[in-house]
């Protein structure tokens, strides 16, 4: 925590001395930094500048935030400094690394008011767990003020930047049930919480699911707060790949209540994102069986389901724009076994463009988990 500025009563008293400059004299003239403040309202009105010239009004920018090993280039997305977190504008440029330290940082996510990232990182984990057991860390949109949150992964922050959803282990000693990065734990379940208590030391997290018999994992707030969407498959499966067959989405209310299978096939399904609409869900898919996962949308309800990419390359966590036009995605442009970039491609699977590592003459490793936010900017 910020300690308390406690200043001398000095200070205070130049504070107040400082004001009393101001005002008017005696004919009802502005005095000294009065007739400053209106002189500039009046330039600014002329000009049409608004009624202030000193402040800046701040702006939310549509920004992409990911992980990538481009200061790293080991093949290994865990191995001990690969993956840290980046900014980036959506056409591809201006890349602003936000961290640098021995862990592994990725899932990165802009709050809603664009002033915070909340991120996964593995700088935590205890001797003898698994290279990819997860805590979840929060920082200030430009790197800063890096604080520990809770162990989890995979965080979504609800409409009012206030709680977050994400999966964990409902008994806290769980471990990841395969080797990928942000993977489930043998008994996660979705859980909420709200970001101010835990970071005062809170243990405020509520368990959604609650679901012992199954692996919950993958969890998207709805943007109108309502709703959770988030993968399941059963505790049982002998196949706790990635991305196992039986896997399915579902939804349930913020509160726990009404859940809601939204599939029913032989189908992997992973990583829902509400559309911010919230009539739809994007998410990893793997209609044909000798493909890696697919981009597909559905209705929010589970109808309307449509297959927007395939092709032998695996297809990874798509994001929808701020606006909805558009899907930010992994993909790998060289086939099979070559290193995930990031893509953009419109909101029907049409216009696929390439946004990272696209100059063949360098080496800008895995980029991908990625997350399409705006980013809180002045001026």
């Amino acid at each position: 925590m910020t300690p308390h500025d406690s200043r001398p009563a000095v200070a205070a008293g130049r504070t107040r001395a400082a004001g009393r400059r101001g005002g008017t004299d005696r004919r009802g003239r502005p005095r000294g930094a009065a007739r400053a403040v209106l002189a500039a309202a009046a330039v600014g009105a002329l000009l049409g500048l608004g009624p202030s010239l000193a402040r800046a009004q701040p702006e939310l920018r549509p920004t992409l935030v990911f992980a990538s090993t481009r200061d790293n280039l080991s093949p290994d997305p865990l191995a001990s400094g690969a993956g840290e977190i980046y900014l980036l504008n959506p056409d591809g440029t201006d890349p602003r690394r936000l961290t640098a330290n021995a862990a592994v940082d990725a899932f990165p996510v802009l709050s809603p008011d664009g002033k915070r990232i909340v991120f996964d990182s593995n700088r935590n984990r205890a001797a003898g767990e698994p290279p990819n057991t997860s805590d979840l860390f929060l920082m200030t949109s430009d790197g800063k003020g890096q604080r520990w949150v809770t162990r989890g992964s995979s965080a979504s922050w609800s409409p009012d930047g206030t709680r977050i959803a994400f999966h964990a282990s409902a008994s806290g000693t769980g471990l990841p049930v395969n080797g990928a990065p942000g993977a489930a734990t043998s008994d996660s379940d979705i859980f909420v919480a709200t970001v101010a208590d835990l970071l005062d030391g809170g243990t405020g997290r509520t368990n959604l699911t609650n679901s012992p018999l199954a692996v919950d994992a993958d969890a998207d707030w709805s943007p109108d707060g309502t709703r959770i969407a988030f993968t399941s498959h059963p505790k049982d499966d002998p196949d706790h790949s990635p991305n196992p067959a039986d896997n399915e989405i579902y939804a349930i209310n913020a509160d726990g209540t009404g859940l809601q299978r939204l599939t029913s096939n032989d189908i992997a399904e992973a990583a829902p994102d509400w559309s911010p609409d919230g009539k739809q869900l994007a998410f990893m898919c793997r209609p044909n069986p000798a493909l890696p996962m697919q981009i597909c949308v559905m209705n929010a309800d589970g109808n309307g389901r449509r297959q927007l990419t395939n092709n032998a390359a695996f297809h990874g966590t798509p994001v929808w724009s701020p606006n909805g036009k558009q899907l930010l995605f992994s993909s790998q442009p060289g086939g099979p076994g070559t290193h995930q970039q990031l893509f953009v491609m419109n909101a029907d699977g049409t216009g696929q463009t390439q946004l990272t590592n696209t100059n063949p003459a360098v080496n800008e490793g895995l980029n991908l988990a990625g997350s399409w936010g705006v980013l809180r900017v002045t001026g």
